[in-house]
């Protein structure tokens, strides 16, 4: 095999440029390619991504200047219809008051922990309906849309699954399995240990591949002992402890499954490849490193023969299925935080080794001198408890783990805590966005002497407004969404600008980034639904009822854009065709987002609503509700989702976000063409942080008996939120 096939191979999966990982999870499955060396540029240079990224920006077209509320309003401007004096009345005077000074009141529950609250606040869709049942004009949210589009990745996520990763992964394993144990035969003392080594690592995936967990019957060798082992350590997520295959230490508490995971056994198998580092720096060479210089060198070796056998000119189906895993998991999460094997080929290359000769994978001197030129070449930018930090990390893994710039930004922000644990407003302080830095302080978050200068750094390695790189995965664009909806450009104002307001922003867009963070874990879902979502009420009967959406057609753009990216990839990548289930509930959910942005459009712009768009803006109700309606199992999608973000360094404790129940938003809402200001109601989702022991079997609000354990809510959350 030339070593240009290599090259050529993973010039072809990559798929963007590096945003920056999870560091947890599925979150750090590996990638494929290096970041192109594109520029970083501004809004106005308008940069257009690659056509792999299948992203393609949608711009919404407003005119003249958008109007907002001036505050406080007084109580004879407001127009209450309907249902809406009700409401109005039953906000009680200290409500009243605050609704007119703030223009957002959000009402809350005292709900004891472990009741379940009505369906009207776990699910979207009954929420809008019960609203428009009850005859109160209705405001549609960021955060309505936020969930629908989430629905949507879910479903299709699911799909792909179910259908691409699982299979593809049981495959690439048996492949690999019987290559590695034909190339064992007759091989050298130096190239056997690798290939042995090699074939240890597919050999513990198979097994946690089977269900229940077991050892291979067939492991070969001394290395039996140590595959047991692994698996064992695995299921029983027992923290971070030395591997007693690789030597190095790993994080065994992420291989929890998540609850309802369709297939526990694919999900451990594809963890443990996105885990298993190929250390390639020894303790001599780097201070840090873990293994020393005949464990790095073997580890070098079995990096060097993996490189080889996953190359399309060596071994053409084993390059189809990994290749296959690998350009999901990249369009998904964004390129890998490890090397890479096309950068281990460059490395070989530029010292002069071949990887198709075993010679060179005998040969000392040419390890050494591959080594030396790879730690060189970039070391990993978020630690996941697996390895070593820094330089004395530089490893591989077949999958392996990525870094969006938010798990950067987490994984900075620890050092500026005393608890060494971030903070899920660290997020909203990071981005910029208004009130942030002060709800922060009020919780005591930045009493530490260096949150300043982590906050700086952090700031400093953002990637700015329009950069390519925001877009190089799906969990980019969901990320480009969030940084949009916290800190809009000037000429997207917001028609709300009162401290509750803005404070009210940062908890729906902290449910938004939930939602990214939950979406993109691999193999975490219950099987796909067979049945199709389309909703059926369409024409909507009665007197018409005014009916709004979030005047945010900026972010909305970001959503619509989102949608279309996941669609466009999903197909370009062979995972999912046109007649696909998941695709139509994609094709519905983008149709919904287009519904708003045209409305959210007119209303920056001032503009009446035609015929059209009141009868499609009445639909929504139904349509949102149509995505909730049960699978084939009976189980309804939708409601609180609990993403994992961040793990101490001691692997012990783990930060989570997650969403909670439906809370009504009391909201003033200007008239487009009218100017009439109009007291409605809109959907605000709860955000919750949890830091809980590592190692749990679930990480979730709700139980599998029903019941519904709602955390505190953060304290700025009470500068817009009242308890009923």
């Amino acid at each position: 095999m030339a070593s240009g096939g290599i090259r050529a191979t993973a010039r072809a999966l990559c798929v963007g440029l590096a945003l920056v990982a999870c560091s947890t999870g599925q979150g750090r499955g590996k990638a494929i390619g290096p970041a192109p060396s594109l520029p970083e540029q501004r809004r106005s240079a308008r940069f257009v991504p690659l056509p792999e990224w299948y992203w393609e920006s949608v711009e919404p077209e407003i005119t003249g200047s958008p109007k907002g509320i001036d505050l406080p309003v007084p109580e004879a401007s407001l127009v209450r219809i309907e249902g809406a004096t009700r409401v109005w009345d039953e906000l009680g005077a200290e409500g009243r008051d605050r609704l007119r000074r703030d223009g957002l009141l959000v009402l809350g529950s005292a709900d004891a922990a472990g009741a379940r609250p009505p369906a009207t606040r776990l699910r979207m869709g009954a929420f809008y309906m019960d609203e428009r049942q009850q005859r109160v004009p209705y405001v549609v949210t960021l955060d309505a849309l936020a969930y629908a589009m989430h629905l949507a990745f879910e479903r299709a996520l699911a799909e792909v699954d179910d259908t691409v990763l699982a299979p593809e992964l049981d495959s690439l394993l048996s492949k690999l399995d019987v290559r590695l144990a034909a190339e064992q035969k007759g091989a050298g003392v130096e190239v056997g240990e690798a290939l042995q080594l090699a074939r240890a690592i597919v050999l513990v995936a198979r097994g946690l591949a089977s269900e229940p967990p077991a050892a291979a019957a067939q492991v070969g060798g001394e290395l039996g002992p140590a595959i047991a082992q692994e698996i064992a350590r695995v299921v029983a997520h027992t923290g971070r402890s030395p591997s007693a295959l690789l030597g190095v230490p790993i994080d065994y508490g992420r291989f929890v499954v998540p609850p309802g995971a369709a297939r526990p056994g694919s999900f451990r198998a594809l963890a443990w490849l996105a885990s298993a580092p190929l250390v390639l720096v020894a303790r001599s060479e780097v201070r840090g490193a873990t293994l020393g210089v005949a464990g790095s060198r073997l580890h070098a070796r079995t990096a060097m023969v993996l490189a080889r056998i996953t190359d399309r000119d060596v071994d053409a189906g084993i390059f189809a299925s990994w290749s296959r895993i690998s350009r999901l998991l990249t369009f998904v999460w964004g390129p890998s935080d490890d090397l890479s094997f096309r950068e281990l080929d460059d490395a070989a290359t530029a010292v002069g080794v071949n990887l198709e000769d075993p010679k060179f994978v005998a040969n000392v001197i040419s390890v050494d001198r591959l080594r030396r030129r790879a730690a060189g070449v970039r070391a990993p930018l978020v630690y996941d408890g697996t390895g070593s930090r820094g330089p004395a990390g530089v490893s591989l893994r077949i999958f392996g783990g990525h870094a969006p710039a938010d798990s950067i930004a987490l994984a900075s922000f620890a050092g500026g805590h005393e608890s060494a644990m971030p903070q899920a407003l660290d997020l909203a302080v990071w981005l910029e966005a208004p009130e942030a830095r002060a709800a922060l302080h009020e919780g005591g978050g930045d009493t530490s002497s260096v949150y300043e200068d982590v906050l700086a750094r952090a700031v400093k390695a953002r990637p700015v407004d329009g950069a390519a790189s925001r877009h190089a995965s799906v969990h980019g664009s969901q990320l480009d969404a969030v940084m949009t909806w916290l800190a809009p450009r000037d000429d997207s104002p917001r028609p709300l600008t009162s401290a509750a307001a803005q404070r009210a922003a940062i908890e729906s867009a902290l449910v938004s980034w939930t939602y990214a963070r939950h979406d993109g874990q691999a193999l975490s879902r219950p099987r796909p639904a067979r049945t199709s979502h389309v909703a059926r009420e369409l024409q909507v009967s009665g007197a018409t009822l005014p009916a709004f959406v979030e005047a945010a057609p900026d972010v909305i753009a970001r959503l619509v854009a989102t949608v279309g990216q996941m669609k466009r990839g999903l197909a370009g990548l062979g995972a999912l065709g046109a007649d696909s289930k998941a695709m139509g509930t994609l094709a519905e959910v983008e149709d919904i987002l287009r519904v708003a942005l045209r409305v959210a459009t007119r209303t920056a712009s001032d503009e009446v609503l035609p015929a059209e768009d009141l009868a499609a803006l009445a639909s929504l109700p139904a349509r949102l509700a149509s995505l909730e309606e049960p699978g084939d199992d009976g189980v309804a999608p939708g409601g609180p989702v609990v993403a994992e973000v961040f793990v101490d360094a001691s692997g012990h404790r783990l930060l989570s976000t997650a969403t909670g129940a439906i809370e009504p938003a009391v909201m003033i809402v200007r008239e487009p063409g009218t100017g009439r200001l109009v007291v409605a109601v809109g959907a605000h989702v709860a955000h919750h942080e949890l830091v809980e022991a590592r190692g749990r079997e679930t990480t979730t609000m709700v139980g599998r008996d029903g019941t519904f354990a709602s955390p505190a809510r953060a304290s700025y959350t009470s500068a817009f939120r009242i308890v009923r």
